[in-house]
């Protein structure tokens, strides 16, 4: 019976199940204060959409691109684009929006120099900038931010041709450089413009580009073209191309040195006469050897030999030759001529005490030469310019001294070279060169023929 009762007991006392049927299920939800797995961040009734750095309504963490400006940023329009102001990554950009439609040379914005401007290249875009360039200028653009997208940066002068580009570096930033790019200096005055493009037409979400105009001989760029004197000024650019003190518009031989500044003439290191008067071409010679010179007399060589820039010898004027590295090559003068020819070359040379000289010549073909109005050399072999082949004993007297030359062609090449060496064998370089007989002389802008063209450019 006891058993009994606690079985009874047991039974009575047990509760009553509820029904699952009817059970309501609590779900986990954004905004329950509860950071669940799908959220990064839950603070109930303090999740906001415009709190700086709250945890934003959706449960997710404050971020660039979310239009509140968080800790961190500058600003935040919800963009992530360039060209409006802020940038991709959430900071106030450096350069002044660009302004569309600017996608080709002729829709170009205009910049200045110094300019920055901001933008954004939607996949296949283009941005044109065009910058007034004063004339020998420069121009030169480098990329300051977006660096993670590759550009290229294309030039185009006034006339719209493309002249020059720049490229992404290894800084990942695309650059123009005037000291790289022969095309970026030593400009025409006019509108240049720089367009910007991505590598593969890709999408830039932002950029930044800087302009400038530097000034290439402040910058010292490289010489693009021409530099006759060698100042690394092209002649394009140059006022004073020769460097004489007369500026090429009043020189009346622009490319030669003969105003105020020209330097008196003198031999080279080598001992090397560069400065000679020169006449010819003269074809009605005879030669009595296969390359020998003439007997004819056509500049009165069996005289005391005394002429100036501009004489006129048998119809001929004497013409002045400055001959950098002493090679003269006749060909330019007086090539215009058929074979065979033969043309003069006569010198001064200044010494200051009396002293026995070798006189060492090489000749294209035959030679003839006359130290002070004896003849030194009588050749009449065929060759090219050999240095030193030909020489003679000469008796140098203090003061001025004539030497003259005629060379004779056979065909082919036409020149000679001539120095004096000494008793060791070494060139002599003290002698003063001069195309006067009894004074340094100067090329200067003279005009013998009054053709208005300078004597020492008369050719």
């Amino acid at each position: 019976m006891l058993l009994w009762s606690v079985l009874l007991i047991g039974c009575a006392g047990e509760e009553e199940k509820p029904d699952r049927s009817t059970r309501t299920e609590i779900l986990a939800a954004c905004g329950d204060g509860a950071i669940d797995l799908t959220e990064q961040c839950d603070n109930g009734a303090d999740n906001s959409d415009t709190a700086p750095d709250a945890c934003r309504a959706s449960c997710l963490l404050p971020a660039c691109g979310d239009a509140v400006v968080d800790g961190g940023e500058g600003c935040d329009d919800g963009a992530r684009r360039g060209g409006d102001g802020c940038d991709p990554g959430c900071q106030p950009e450096s350069g002044a929006p660009e302004a569309e439609p600017n996608d080709d040379p002729a829709a170009a914005s205009p910049v200045t120099d110094g300019a920055q401007v901001s933008g954004a290249l939607p996949a296949g875009d283009t941005d044109c900038f065009v910058i007034a360039i004063p004339a020998c200028g420069a121009i030169q653009a480098i990329q300051t931010s977006g660096c993670e997208y590759g550009l290229i940066l294309d030039v185009y002068n006034p006339d719209g041709e493309r002249v020059a580009a720049g490229a992404t570096g290894e800084t990942g930033c695309a650059a123009l450089d005037p000291a790289e790019e022969p095309g970026a200096r030593w400009l025409e005055a006019g509108d240049w413009t720089i367009c910007a493009a991505a590598l593969n037409h890709a999408d830039v979400a932002g950029y930044t580009l800087e302009f400038s105009t530097p000034d290439p001989v402040a910058a010292g760029l490289p010489t693009t073209g021409k530099d006759l004197d060698s100042d690394n000024t092209p002649d394009s650019c140059d006022a004073d191309i020769d460097q004489d003190g007369i500026d090429n518009v009043d020189d009346n031989c622009p490319e030669v040195s003969n105003g105020p500044a020209t330097p008196a003439p003198a031999l080279d290191a080598e001992g090397d006469i560069e400065d000679w008067l020169s006449n010819g071409p003269f074809t009605t010679g005879q030669s009595s050897g296969s390359c020998r010179p003439s007997a004819d007399l056509f500049v009165g060589e069996d005289q005391p030999m005394v002429a100036l820039p501009g004489d006129i010898a048998s119809g001929n004027a004497w013409l002045i030759a400055d001959i950098p590295g002493g090679l003269f090559d006749l060909l330019p003068f007086y090539g215009g001529v058929p074979a065979p020819r033969e043309a003069y070359a006569l010198t001064y040379l200044y010494s200051d005490a009396a002293r026995t000289l070798t006189l060492s010549v090489g000749a294209d073909d035959g030679v003839f030469a006359w130290w002070n109005g004896a003849m030194v050399l009588d050749i009449s072999s065929c060759q090219g310019v050999n240095r030193d082949q030909f020489q003679a004993e000469v008796a140098v007297i203090a003061g001025w001294n004539t030497l003259l030359l005629k060379v004779y062609d056979q065909g082919g090449g036409w020149g000679l070279i001539a120095r004096l060496l000494g008793a060791d064998g070494a060139p002599v370089t003290d002698l003063q060169p001069s195309l006067h007989p009894d004074e340094i002389w100067t090329p200067d802008q003279s005009d013998q023929d009054g053709d208005g063209i300078g004597d020492a450019c008369d050719r």
